[in-house]
């Protein structure tokens, strides 16, 4: 795990309680050896990569700080079309503390502070003992692919250990020294699990913003390719993914194909549309939209492509 290394980082200078809060963040390649038969995929491996960050605070930054990594996990949620998912307050096992660091006061805030926390964004919570790290509670969210199936993505966690056990320290406000709150935070958790779940809640109809191809421009013939090009530069000129079918084929099977590679759009083009600065566009799923004017298509797209905006 990352975490000692920023926590090495962090203790290269003195720090003031006027610092706080420090956020790192990087992605970064850990490993697991897993048991026979436990490797599947993407979705469990032996190295992956985290996108991990690690933010060091003052104990009354902790509930605020926790609430923005919230929001920044709901977004990429949101982005990415994740809908169906469970906020999980992993919590230790009161039977079992001996596997857990740190003494039972500093543990009930901590988990105090992540239910509040997810109370205050209004979160559907669930409490599961005994899923907690060894160092602190945490926040994991669980998201349902397309298959019913439950995956832990994004995690949150608080920690008042690790910033002890290192002698993390800033000097305060009273002119004292002080030790520092941790949050661990992995919106995404394993890249590649997280792609994997992604792919497969999709089936290949991927946001507008993330289609590998955005646009089909198909010519209802060989007559038309050049104006079919014209199109596509005028596309790629607004930072629009796409491509030009111009092979020899009829145009429904080209429709057809480009339905089948789950293009968000089809921009069909002909006579009429060459002739007026035009394009007939077909949306995947959904049919025919009409012709309308390529510049007005662009603008549409555009809107159509804005991600929601960042917390």
């Amino acid at each position: 795990m990352n975490c000692p290394h920023h926590c090495e980082i962090y203790k290269v200078k003195p720090r003031s309680y006027k610092d706080l809060p420090i956020r790192y963040a990087e992605f970064g390649t850990v490993y697991r050896y897993e048991q026979s038969g436990e490797l599947h995929g993407l979705t469990r491996v032996r190295g992956f990569t985290q996108d991990d960050a690690h933010i060091f605070c003052r104990p009354d930054q902790v509930k605020a700080e926790f609430v923005k990594v919230i929001d920044l996990v709901l977004f990429v949620f949101k982005s990415l079309g994740f809908e169906n998912y469970t906020a999980q307050v992993s919590l230790r096992d009161p039977e079992n503390k001996a596997k857990y660091i740190g003494g039972d006061e500093l543990w009930d805030r901590a988990e105090r502070e992540i239910q509040e926390a997810a109370d205050e964004r209004g979160l559907i919570t669930v409490a599961v003992k005994g899923e907690a790290a060894f160092y602190g509670p945490k926040l994991d969210f669980m998201v349902k692919d397309a298959l019913g199936r439950s995956w832990q993505l994004g995690t949150i966690q608080v920690d008042y250990q690790l910033p002890q056990r290192f002698e993390l320290e800033y000097v305060g406000s009273d002119n004292q020294k002080h030790t520092p709150v941790m949050i661990h935070r992995a919106p995404f958790g394993s890249m590649e699990r997280f792609v994997a779940v992604l792919i497969e809640h999709c089936a290949g109809n991927f946001p507008l913003w993330l289609a590998p191809e955005q646009v089909a421009v198909l010519p209802i013939s060989e007559r038309f390719n050049d104006y079919g090009q014209k199109v596509l530069d005028t596309l790629k000129n607004s930072d629009i993914r796409g491509f030009l079918d111009d092979r020899n084929e009829k145009i429904g099977r080209k429709i057809r194909d480009a339905e089948v590679g789950k293009v968000p759009f089809m921009l069909l083009v002909g006579e009429k549309e060459a002739a007026e600065n035009k394009i007939a566009v077909r949306k995947h799923g959904e049919g025919d939209k009409g012709v309308m004017d390529l510049n007005d298509f662009v603008a549409q797209f555009s809107h159509e492509f804005s991600l929601p905006a960042l917390p």
